[in-house]
């Protein structure tokens, strides 16, 4: 199916529903066009306005608080635990009997956290990553190789494939053979296209082509967008060398949605989406903004979730904010983002491991409230295990580990009441404290 026809079957569909993702979309347009302008600004304070007497009439965890006042400052800064252990007190009382969906993430502690999302937030959202993805030149219903570990949980069928224009790329274990074969599926495909993957996934085909020249340039890719990890800089550089388009990076969560991402103007800074979020940059220790250009806490307040709203959320990233001028307009952006990257993890034979094997693979251990996976020496790794309860499958999950980083692999298990922060104010669930030089000589 051509991607023109895709586009006209998507906007058909949501006319005849009304236009409402399109009401959104152009919404969008306008607010992030110009960030200083009065429109913007008034449209900002009217949706922030709302999503906090929203709160505070209808959410049982804001009253029970005593908050009665539709103010940001009296509301408390909140975190994946705190929300996870009130759950059921978090959801409005408007949308108990209304159709919702789940949003599932391992959140900044690596374990399964679950957020409803109302039909219009929803709507939000699609009209969010559509304004983003058209920033880098790519038009809604154009195919995109999917780069991220796909398994039964997130799997799309053969029809969501196909109307989505979707081309899923499993990277775990993506050794040189996968690389091969999607460079040559991307070469054969004729048809415009991009590719979303994580910043790992997109290094080592970086590192491929460094030791297999392939061109690329001529393979009619309209755009790179890396997602979850950092994308260094000379990463960054060389995609745009072989592949000759748009090379940009992504910041979101699956709790809430896209934050920020570069754009084909915005060089390293990424435009921050106040169309759909209020952003606070606050200290690492107090619940204090930072003064611009320092760095901080990111912490968001969804302005479309009604039926759980996220209010000061601390997504558990660190970041700068600043402002960027471009013909007479301005613009909120993030000038840097931390924590997002993950420390490399080797198996016994010296091959690196997805830290999003690990991850994704946390999902399951529910009973968890944090974990910390350490690797301390070729084959010895260690577990921090913060448990809601008494932790019953120790023995079933360091063999589900022995499977992705051999049998020889020696799994150490210890149980602590906080996985400690870093000095940097982060929690990384990923750490390697082994030494480069053991990492080169296994290799």
């Amino acid at each position: 199916m051509p991607r023109t026809l895709r586009k006209t079957i998507f906007w058909l569909k949501d006319w005849m529903k009304g236009s409402k993702v399109r009401k959104h979309y152009k919404a969008i347009q306008r607010i992030n066009d110009n960030h200083g302008s009065n429109h913007s600004i008034r449209e900002r304070e009217e949706y922030l306005s709302e999503i906090l007497r929203h709160c505070v009439d209808t959410v049982p965890y804001y009253r029970k608080l005593g908050i009665t006042e539709p103010l940001l400052d009296k509301f408390p800064v909140v975190n994946k635990n705190v929300i996870k252990k009130n759950s059921r007190i978090f959801l409005s009382e408007t949308y108990r009997d209304k159709k919702t969906f789940k949003a599932t993430t391992s959140g900044s502690t690596g374990t399964p956290f679950t957020v409803l999302h109302n039909v219009d937030k929803k709507r939000r959202h699609t009209a969010d990553v559509h304004f983003f993805w058209e920033s880098v030149g790519h038009a809604w219903g154009t195919r995109f190789f999917y780069l991220k570990i796909w398994n039964a949980k997130n799997s799309k069928g053969k029809l969501a494939k196909t109307m989505q224009n979707i081309v899923p790329i499993d990277v775990f274990k993506l050794n040189d053979d996968k690389i091969k074969g999607l460079l040559d599926s991307i070469k054969t495909d004729t048809s415009p296209k991009s590719i979303l993957g994580y910043a790992s996934a997109l290094d080592r085909i970086v590192k491929y082509l460094e030791r297999n020249p392939t061109d690329m340039s001529k393979a009619k890719v309209v755009s790179i967008i890396a997602m979850s990890e950092s994308l260094d800089g000379p990463t960054k550089k060389a995609l745009n060398m072989y592949f000759d388009c748009p090379v940009v990076s992504r910041y979101a969560n699956l709790e809430n949605g896209m934050f920020a991402q570069q754009t084909t103007w915005s060089g390293n800074d990424f435009l921050v989406n106040l169309a759909s979020y209020h952003i606070e940059i606050l200290d690492l220790q107090e619940n204090v903004p930072v003064r611009e250009g320092e760095m901080g806490r990111i912490v968001v307040t969804d302005l479309f979730n009604r039926a759980m709203p996220m209010v000061r959320y601390d997504t558990g990233d660190l970041g700068i904010m600043g402002k960027s001028e471009k013909n007479g307009k301005m613009y909120q952006v993030f000038k840097k983002i931390e924590g997002r990257k993950m420390d490399a993890i080797y198996n016994t034979k010296g091959e690196v491991v997805s830290s999003f094997t690990i991850t994704n693979s946390m999902w399951n251990y529910t009973e968890l409230a944090q974990y910390q996976f350490i690797q301390i020496s070729k084959k010895e790794y260690k577990f921090k295990l913060n448990a809601l309860e008494r932790f019953r499958r120790e023995r079933e999950l360091i063999e589900e580990f022995k499977g992705y980083l051999g049998n020889d692999a020696k799994i150490q298990v210890t149980y602590v009441n906080e996985v400690p922060l870093l000095s940097s104010g982060k929690r990384k669930k990923v750490l390697n404290t082994m030494e480069v030089t053991k990492i080169e000589n296994s290799e």
